[in-house]
C-alpha cells in the first residue's frame, strides 16, 4: 500500500524443545525485537521498577509533561458538541493524585475493590488511575452482562466503593441495599439528585466527584501503588450460558501488554479516540499503549450514532475497531455513493473496483489518492495510519474496501480477557484477510490435537486449538478455582477453546470453536463457527446462524443480510421493497441466501451434511446494522453469538424451518 515495510515472509518461528505428542511447537513473533532477541518480555519497557499502572502512566506524564494526555469535545452555546479539548500528561497526573488522596481520606482497607460503572470519559480513567494510585483493585461493570450486573459483581468481588456515571445513579441507589460491602458511592459528573440521594442505605456515603477531589486536595498524600504480581483489575467476562467469570488480571500483565504495543511502533503525536466500552479488555491495552507512547486519547460525546462526527472532529491517526463499526463505514459509503448523480456514481464505483484490485496484492492504482480524499477523508478524517479489528473476523468485502477508500494499513488481531488482549496482530503492511497474524512478541503460542474434530498438528497445515503461554496470561478466575484449573495449566499454558491453523508463512488463522460441536443425529460431528465462518465470506451474509438438533439429520440457518449488498441486487432485479422486513420474506431473497450458502459451502469444501438446508432472513436491524445484538441478548459485549438465546429467539421459526424439511421438531436434544 506504499506505506511502511514490505510484507514478510516469515510472521513467526518455533521455539527449540523436545518434541510432545499431540502437540504442535510454541512459536514466538519474527522478526525477534532486538530488546527482547527472541524471549518474552519479563517488565515493560520503562524496566522491572516500573511495574503498576500507576507508575506506567506517571512515567509517562514525567517525559512528556506538556503533551495532550486526554481530551473531551467542549459544549457550544447551543448545546452542540465543539473541538476537542485536551488536558495536558501533568494536569491529568496532578488530577489523579488529587483523586488518589481523597481516596485515601476515605480509610479503605489495602487492595480494596472499586466498581467503575459508566460510558468511556475522562473521568472513568482519571479515577481508575487514581485507584491504582492507591494499590486498589478494579472492578469494571458493563450492564449488558445483564440486569443483576451491579448486585452480582460488587459482591462477588466485595466493591467498597464505586465510581458511577450519573446517569448510572438511578439504577445503582436502589440496589445498594442488597450489596452490603458497598461503602462509598461516587457520581463521575454533576451533582447527585438529592431525592435519590435520601433513598439511598445510611450505611453507604454519596460523593461527587468534586468532593472527593477536594478532599484530596485538604489532605494530599503521596502515591502508594501496588506491585506488578498484584491485582490490577478483576474483569467480567460475558458468559454465553453462565454467570459472568471475574477474569483476576496483574498489574504487570497489563503494564508488558501495553508497553510494548503488541510489537507496534505508536508515537507521541498519535491520537486515539476512545468509543469501545472501557470494562473490555481490548480498550484498556490500546489506551494504556497509546499513553505509555506520550500520545492522546479523545473521548467520544457518549452517542455511539454520533460516532462518525466524533472521528471527523478528533482526525485519529490510531483507529481501533471491531467488524460491526467497519461495517457501518462500509455501508455509509455505499449508500452516499449509490445517491450520487450517475455520472459520478459510475466513475466513484469503477475507481473503487480499481483500486480494490490492486489492494488485493498490496499495491495501489492511479485512482487511489483521489479514493482516499472523497470517500476516507470523511469516513476517517484523513489522518489514520493503522486501523486496527478484533473480537471477531473482518468481513472480506469490507477489509477490501478499507484498504481501498483509506489508503491506511487495516489489519487483524486475536486475543481474549484471558490474555490481554495480547495473543497476535498481523504486520502492518499485510494486506491479506484470513488470518490474525503471528504471535505478539509478549506471547508464544502452540496448538494441542482436538482429534474429535479432526484438528490435529500433524497434518499440513498444522490445526489444533490454541494455547497460549506469557506474561499476559491472567491469574485466574476470581473465587473459581474449578474453572481456573480447566483452562490454565500449572506450567502457564492457557487454553483458549479456539481452533487454529498455522499457515505456511507463520500467520495463524482462527478457523473453529471448540465448545461449538455437536451430533446429527447420523453421528456426523458439527462444528457450528467453522460452517459460520464460510458462509460469512458472502457479501450478502453479515450474520449467519447455524443450527443443528441431535435427533434431526439436517442443519438449518437464521441469517441476518448484508443489506447494501441485498438491496442492490433486488433493485437491479426488479423485486425490491422498501421496507427490510418484508424484504426478507421475498422468495426471491431466501433463494438468492440459499444460493450463496451452497456456493460458500462448496468453495470451503463442507461435506453435504454440514451445508444448511433451509434458512430464514432477519430484517429487523440496530444501528450497526446487526440482527443478532447485544440489545435482543442474541450476541455478548464481544459480539459472540449466545446460542442458547438464539435458539430461544428463533425457536417458532426454526421449527417451522424442520416442518417444511419433513421433520419433527419436537425431538429433543
Amino acid at each position: 500500500m506504499g506505506q511502511g515495510p514490505s510484507l514478510p515472509e516469515k510472521n513467526s518461528y518455533e521455539v527449540e524443545g523436545p518434541p510432545v505428542a499431540g502437540e504442535g511447537p510454541a512459536r514466538r513473533a519474527f522478526p525477534k525485537l532486538p530488546e527482547l532477541n527472541g524471549a518474552l518480555p519479563t517488565c515493560g519497557r520503562g524496566g522491572p521498577e516500573v511495574d503498576n499502572l500507576y507508575s506506567n502512566f506517571a512515567l509517562t506524564a514525567k517525559n512528556n509533561p506538556g503533551s495532550q494526555c486526554m481530551g473531551k469535545r467542549a459544549k457550544l452555546s447551543g448545546g452542540a458538541p465543539g473541538p476537542f479539548e485536551f488536558i495536558s500528561f501533568t494536569t491529568a497526573h496532578e488530577q489523579v493524585l488529587t483523586i488518589g488522596s481523597g481516596i485515601a481520606s476515605l480509610g479503605l482497607p489495602a487492595s480494596a475493590k472499586y466498581g467503575m460503572y459508566g460510558k468511556n470519559v475522562m473521568e472513568w480513567q482519571l479515577c481508575a488511575l487514581a485507584g491504582w494510585s492507591r494499590g486498589l483493585v478494579c472492578v469494571p461493570v458493563y450492564d449488558t452482562l445483564g440486569d443483576n450486573i451491579v448486585v452480582y459483581e460488587a459482591n462477588h468481588a466485595d466493591v467498597s466503593i464505586m465510581f458511577v456515571e450519573g446517569s448510572k445513579m438511578k439504577s445503582v441507589v436502589p440496589v445498594l441495599k442488597d450489596c452490603p460491602t458497598i461503602k462509598y458511592l461516587v457520581q463521575m459528573d454533576g451533582e447527585i439528585d438529592a431525592a435519590l440521594a435520601s433513598s439511598a442505605p445510611s450505611t453507604v456515603s454519596l460523593l461527587t466527584l468534586k468532593e472527593l477531589s477536594e478532599k484530596g486536595l485538604a489532605q494530599p498524600v503521596p502515591p502508594s501503588p501496588s506491585k506488578g504480581e498484584d491485582l490490577a483489575f478483576i474483569m467480567y467476562t460475558s458468559g454465553t450460558t453462565s454467570d459472568p467469570k471475574g477474569v483476576m488480571i496483574t498489574n504487570m500483565s497489563i503494564v508488558v501488554g501495553a508497553s510494548w504495543c503488541a510489537g507496534l511502533t505508536l508515537y507521541n503525536t498519535d491520537r486515539y479516540l476512545s468509543f469501545l466500552p472501557l470494562a473490555h479488555i481490548f480498550e484498556t491495552m490500546v489506551e494504556h499503549a497509546v499513553w505509555s507512547a506520550g500520545g492522546s486519547v479523545g473521548f467520544f460525546n457518549g452517542n455511539i450514532k454520533a460516532l462518525q462526527d466524533d472521528i471527523l472532529a478528533l482526525k485519529p491517526t490510531l483507529f481501533v475497531g471491531v467488524p460491526r463499526v467497519y461495517q457501518r463505514f462500509y455501508d455509509v459509503a455505499m449508500s452516499k455513493i449509490d445517491a450520487m448523480p450517475a455520472p459520478l456514481k459510475s466513475f466513484l464505483s469503477y475507481a473503487l473496483a480499481q483500486e480494490t484490485e490492486a489492494a488485493r496484492v498490496g499495491s495501489s492504482s492511479l485512482y487511489g489518492p483521489l479514493l482516499h480524499k472523497l470517500l476516507g477523508a470523511k469516513l476517517t478524517g484523513g489522518k489514520v495510519r493503522l486501523m486496527i479489528s478484533g473480537a471477531a473476523p473482518l468481513p472480506l468485502h469490507v477489509q477490501e474496501f478499507l484498504l481501498a477508500a483509506c489508503g491506511c494499513s487495516v489489519i487483524q488481531g486475536y486475543g481474549m480477557t484471558e490474555n490481554c488482549a495480547n495473543a497476535t496482530l498481523a504486520h502492518m503492511a499485510d494486506y491479506r484477510a484470513g488470518h490474525v497474524g503471528g504471535p505478539m512478541p509478549t506471547m508464544e503460542l502452540k496448538l494441542i490435537d482436538v482429534p474429535e474434530m479432526e484438528y490435529t498438528t500433524d497434518k499440513s497445515p498444522p490445526t489444533g486449538e490454541v494455547v497460549c503461554r506469557g506474561p499476559c496470561v491472567f491469574a485466574g478466575y476470581h473465587k473459581n478455582q474449578a474453572e481456573t484449573d480447566k483452562v490454565l495449566t500449572k506450567d502457564g499454558w492457557l487454553h483458549t477453546g479456539d481452533i487454529g491453523r498455522w499457515n505456511p508463512d507463520g500467520t495463524l488463522s482462527i478457523i473453529d470453536r471448540k465448545k461449538n460441536i455437536f451430533k446429527l443425529a447420523q453421528g456426523e460431528y458439527i462444528a457450528a463457527e467453522k460452517i459460520e465462518m464460510a458462509l460469512s465470506k458472502s457479501k450478502y451474509i453479515s450474520q449467519p446462524w447455524v443450527y443443528g438438533n441431535s435427533f434431526l439429520p439436517m442443519l438449518v440457518a437464521v441469517i441476518t443480510p448484508d443489506f447494501p449488498a441485498l438491496v442492490a441486487t433486488a433493485q437491479a432485479e426488479g423485486w425490491y421493497v422498501d421496507d427490510k422486513v418484508a424484504l426478507v420474506k421475498k422468495p426471491e431473497a431466501i433463494k438468492l441466501i440459499m444460493k450463496e450458502i451452497e456456493a460458500e459451502s462448496k468453495a470451503s469444501a463442507l461435506k453435504s451434511f454440514e451445508v444448511p438446508k433451509k434458512c430464514i432472513l432477519e430484517g429487523e436491524i440496530n444501528e450497526l446494522a446487526q440482527g443478532f445484538s447485544i440489545e435482543n441478548d442474541c450476541l455478548t459485549p464481544t459480539f459472540k453469538l449466545k446460542r442458547p438465546q438464539l435458539l430461544k429467539r428463533y425457536k417458532a421459526q426454526v421449527d417451522e424451518m424442520y416442518v417444511a424439511l419433513g421433520e419433527d421438531p419436537t425431538k429433543q436434544q
